[in-house]
C-alpha cells in the first residue's frame, strides 16, 4: 500500500467559529461564505465578503452527496453562526463546516462591518442588496429596525433565543403562522376578522362571525307530503388552531423540546409536534394552505387557492360518519363510464332554481325506466307540458280519478275510443253536454236498450231526412198534447187496422 504523505488531519485540527455572509455559490455545491473569529477582520473594506474562502458544509450520512441524490447542499443563512476547522491546517482556506449555533442576539445586525448579516437595502456592499431581502438579521424589534417592518419574515429581535417561535412553547402563539390562521379561519362571515387573538372568549367570537359554514336542509313537502319535515339549518366552523387559553379547542400549545419545527426562511413548515398528550403533524405553505393532524386523529386540511388531483388508477373512499360538502360556486361532474348510486335510507332533492334532466343526450339516444314500489306524489304549482313523439301507454291496476278544476280539452288526429271492457261509462255534466261531427256519421249504439231522458225538453233536428225504423213495435205516449206539424203531406200506412183514439 502506497504510504500517504498527507492526509487532513495529519497535523492536528484548526478549530473556528464564524459568520455565514454568503450563500450563493457559484458551483451550486451548497459552499458559503464564512467569516472566522480570530482569523478574519470585521473590516469589510479590508476584507470583503466577496474575499471570504468558500467552505464546505458536512452532510449526515443519510445523504450521499453523489449522483444527484440526496438532500438540499446546505439549509443555512447569511447571519448563521457555524462551526468546523480548516483541512488545510496551516493556509486556513479550505474551511469545513460541521454545524450551526444558535443564540440569543444581543444587538441588532450591523451591515456596515463583517460577522453581520451583509443583506439590506442600505447595505455598503452593493452586491448583497437587492430581492429577497430578508435581513439583515437580527431585526431591532417588532415595530422598529434598519430595514422597513416590510422587509422582516422572521420576526425575530433582540435578546429573543434564535429557536423557532414554534419550537419555543408559549411564545408559539404570536408566530405569524398561528395568526393568519385565525385571521383566515372560516366560520360566519369569512370577509371579517379577529382582532382578538388569544382572548378566551368564544361567545364574543361567534356573535362577530355568526356559526359558520352552511349545510344543506331537506326539502319541506307540505302541500303533498309530510315524509320531509321542515328543518333548521344545521352550520359548522374551521376548527381552531393551536390555543392556549381557549378551553374548546382540541388541544392546547406545544411545549418546549418537544416541538420538532423546520421553517423556511420565506415561511414554509413543517412541524412533528410530540407534546405530552398533545401530539401532532402540521404542515404549512407560506400563503397559508396547510394540513394538519390533531391529536385524537382528526385532519384539517385548508387550501388558499385552487385544489387539483390527478389519481391515474381507481379511488376507493370509505366514511363511517357523515359528510357535509358546501359549494359557493358551480359543480359539473363529467362521467365518462357508468354511474351507481345506492342509497339504503332516504333521498332528498332540494333545488331553489331550475331543474333540467336530459336522457339519451349522446348520438344514440337512451330510455329511462322507473319503479317506485310505494306511493308517488307530484305537485305543480306552475304549467306542465308533456311531450311523447312515440306511444303513450298507461295501465292502472285500481281506481283512476282526475280533478279538473278548470276546462279540460283533448285533441285526437285520428280515431278515438273510450269504452269499458266490464262495467259502466258513465258522462255527466252539471250544464251541457255537446257531442258533434264535423263530417261523417255520429252513432248511438245498444247491445240491449237505448234510453234517451230529458228533464225538460228534447229537441231533435234534421237538416234534410229522419227516417226511424223499428224492428217490432213503437208506442209514443206524451202526458198530454202531441202535435205533428209537416210543410207537405202527411202519410200512415199500416194494416191491415188504423185506429186514432181521441
Amino acid at each position: 500500500m502506497a504510504e500517504q504523505s498527507y492526509f487532513m488531519g495529519l497535523d492536528g485540527f484548526v478549530w473556528f467559529t464564524g459568520v455565514v455572509e454568503d450563500r450563493n455559490d457559484p458551483e451550486l455545491l451548497g459552499r458559503v461564505r464564512v467569516r472566522c473569529v480570530g482569523f478574519h477582520t470585521d473590516n469589510i473594506v479590508e476584507l470583503p465578503t466577496s474575499e471570504l474562502p468558500w467552505a464546505h458544509v458536512m452532510h449526515p450520512v443519510t445523504d450521499p452527496s453523489m449522483h444527484g441524490m440526496g438532500n438540499t447542499p446546505s439549509f443555512l443563512v447569511e447571519g448563521s453562526w457555524v462551526v468546523g476547522f480548516f483541512r488545510d491546517a496551516e493556509e486556513k482556506q479550505q474551511p469545513i463546516i460541521l454545524g450551526s449555533l444558535p443564540g440569543t442576539p444581543s444587538a441588532p445586525a450591523d451591515y456596515r462591518y463583517g460577522f453581520n448579516d451583509p443583506r439590506g437595502v442600505s447595505a455598503i456592499q452593493k452586491e448583497y442588496i437587492g430581492p429577497p431581502s430578508y435581513g439583515p438579521y437580527p431585526v431591532g424589534s417588532l415595530s422598529t429596525s434598519i430595514d422597513p417592518p416590510s422587509k422582516m419574515v422572521s420576526g425575530h429581535g433582540i435578546e429573543e433565543p434564535d429557536t423557532n417561535r414554534l419550537a419555543q412553547g408559549q411564545n408559539s402563539e404570536s408566530h405569524n403562522s398561528l395568526r393568519k390562521r385565525r385571521l383566515n379561519r372560516l366560520r360566519g362571515d369569512p370577509e371579517k376578522f379577529d382582532t382578538t387573538v388569544g382572548v378566551d372568549d368564544d361567545s364574543e367570537e361567534l356573535a362577530v362571525y355568526g356559526t359558520g359554514i352552511p349545510t344543506a336542509t331537506k326539502p319541506h313537502l307540505e302541500s303533498v307530503s309530510d315524509a320531509a319535515e321542515e328543518e333548521t339549518r344545521g352550520f359548522w366552523n374551521e376548527p381552531d388552531p393551536k390555543s392556549i387559553k381557549k378551553a374548546a379547542n382540541p388541544y392546547v400549545s406545544s411545549q418546549y423540546p418537544y416541538n420538532h419545527v423546520h421553517e423556511s426562511e420565506s415561511g414554509h413548515i413543517h412541524e412533528i409536534d410530540d407534546s405530552p398528550n398533545h401530539e401532532r403533524l402540521f404542515t404549512q405553505h407560506r400563503s397559508g394552505t396547510f394540513e394538519e393532524i390533531h391529536p385524537n386523529g382528526n385532519k384539517v386540511v385548508k387550501i388558499i387557492g385552487d385544489n387539483y388531483e390527478i389519481v391515474a388508477g381507481s379511488s376507493n373512499v370509505s366514511i363511517s360518519g357523515s359528510v357535509n360538502i358546501t359549494v359557493e360556486g358551480t359543480v359539473r361532474e363529467l362521467i365518462k363510464g357508468d354511474y351507481i348510486l345506492e342509497v339504503e335510507g332516504n333521498y332528498t332533492q332540494k333545488v331553489h332554481k331550475n331543474h333540467l334532466v336530459k336522457i339519451g343526450a349522446g348520438e344514440s339516444g337512451g330510455n329511462r325506466e322507473e319503479e317506485i314500489r310505494g306511493n308517488h306524489a307530484q305537485q305543480i304549482n306552475g304549467n306542465k307540458l308533456t311531450r311523447i313523439t312515440g306511444f303513450n301507454d298507461r295501465l292502472t291496476e285500481k281506481s283512476e280519478l282526475t280533478i279538473i278544476n278548470d276546462t279540460s280539452s283533448l285533441s285526437v288526429v285520428n280515431d278515438i275510443k273510450i269504452g269499458s271492457s266490464a262495467g259502466s261509462l258513465t258522462m255527466v255534466a252539471e250544464q251541457n253536454l255537446s257531442t258533434s261531427t264535423v263530417s261523417g256519421i255520429t252513432s248511438f249504439k245498444s247491445g240491449d236498450k237505448l234510453n234517451m231522458k230529458s228533464a225538460t225538453a228534447m229537441h231533435v233536428k234534421s237538416e234534410t231526412t229522419l227516417t226511424e225504423n223499428v224492428g217490432t213495435a213503437k208506442t209514443s205516449t206524451t202526458g198530454t198534447t202531441w202535435g205533428h206539424t209537416s210543410g207537405g203531406d202527411i202519410t200512415i200506412t199500416g194494416g191491415p187496422n188504423i185506429e186514432l183514439n181521441p
